[in-house]
């Protein structure tokens, strides 16, 4: 189609006013306004993660290691890089509990921690206590934390005993907040915090074991995420 015949046809749709635009008009609008909803959400959302991505990953950088923990060389080299070093392990197992009614069991996500964890954030439970403390070992039991939907599966309450493996931990609080529970992934079934070093007569963190070791880095500040990672 000719320039010519394009304004002609132009001119003839002009003459009706803009009445037969409106629709037009209404749809340009709309997608407007729509394409600055998005880029208004985008830019929140990368602000957000931005100013509390530490909190979210649990630290300034993670490592991830799949059915082993690290090696020494790996340790040291984190070390040598980080200000502090948190090592967590993160498997699924079962919780039994041994009732009058006969055992009770459920699945869980088990988090083993050691004493830096978090590194960044707070661990909210109820009742209200430090986590270390509500992880300490008391009358000769190391302590545990479980979230609601699990300890109402398995009809406990705060200072009731239940087993991990072959192990037997008191239940010492609900967890309420798990500051870093963003960057935990796909979970199928509720939390259950402990300390790693609880975990080492229970016999589930084995050879064959199914878990992930999580390694939170402390960094110092102005460090290079893209060259330590390069580095790594």
């Amino acid at each position: 189609m000719s320039l010519a015949t394009s304004a002609r046809f132009a001119a003839r749709e002009l003459r009706g006013g803009l009445r037969g635009f409106r629709i037009f008009l209404a749809c340009l609008a709309l997608g407007v306004a729509a394409i600055a909803a998005v880029g208004s959400v985008r830019s929140a959302i990368e602000a957000g993660l931005e100013r509390e991505g530490a909190a979210l990953l649990g630290g300034d950088a993670e490592l991830d290691f799949t059915y082993r923990f690290a090696s020494e060389g790996e340790l040291e080299w984190m070390n040598g890089v980080a200000t502090e070093v948190s090592e967590i392990a993160d498997f699924r197992s079962m919780a039994v509990v041994d009732g009058p009614d006969g055992t009770e069991r459920g699945l869980t996500q088990i988090k083993a921690v050691d004493d830096l964890y978090p590194l960044i954030g707070a661990v909210e439970l109820t009742p209200d206590m430090p986590l270390d403390q509500a992880l300490a070992v008391n009358n000769g039991l190391p302590g545990a934390v479980m979230e609601r939907a699990l300890i109402d599966r398995l009809g406990l309450s705060v200072g009731d005993t239940f087993r991990l493996g072959i192990q037997t931990f008191t239940l010492n609080a609900e967890l309420s907040r798990e500051p870093d529970s963003a960057a935990g992934g796909f979970a199928l079934g509720p939390r259950t915090i402990v300390l790693h070093t609880s975990l080492e007569n229970a016999q589930l963190l084995a050879a064959g074991t199914l878990f992930n070791s999580k390694y939170r880095l402390a960094l110092p500040p102005g460090t290079d995420l893209e060259t330590l990672e390069a580095e790594a």
